[in-house]
């Protein structure tokens, strides 16, 4: 039965998300010996051959470290098109009246698509 890194880390009683945590802020490499050593120390759950171990630890931690999309940052909005606390609660709830009204009328085009056959 295949095994999860999650079952393979619960059974070396070690919790997934501080080991996920610890490995993302080491470097590349030791954050690869660490993982590699904690799948080979794993009981009865190990892969064919070391290599497979390490081609796995290095598929994983490539995704641990992958780094976030950069996104620009939004320019700043000019002072005299800033809208009032009062406007963009307003401007909000008129947006989900909008989603609801037309959700509603989805609703009923189903129905009505539904009776008539």
């Amino acid at each position: 039965m295949p095994l999860t890194l999650l079952s393979v880390l619960a059974r070396l009683g070690i919790d997934p998300w501080q080991e996920a945590a610890d490995l993302a802020h080491l470097p590349l490499e030791p954050a690869l010996q660490r993982l590699t050593s904690r799948l080979e120390a794993a009981p009865n759950s190990r892969p064919a051959t070391a290599a497979d171990t390490v081609s796995i630890a290095t598929r994983l931690i490539a995704l641990l470290h992958r780094a976030p999309a950069q996104t620009a940052p939004a320019p700043a909005p000019l002072p005299h098109a800033l809208p009032s606390e009062k406007s963009a609660g307003r401007s909000k709830g008129a947006n989900l009246a909008i989603y609801c009204l037309i959700g509603m009328l989805l609703l009923l085009v189903a129905q009505l698509a539904l009776t008539s056959t």
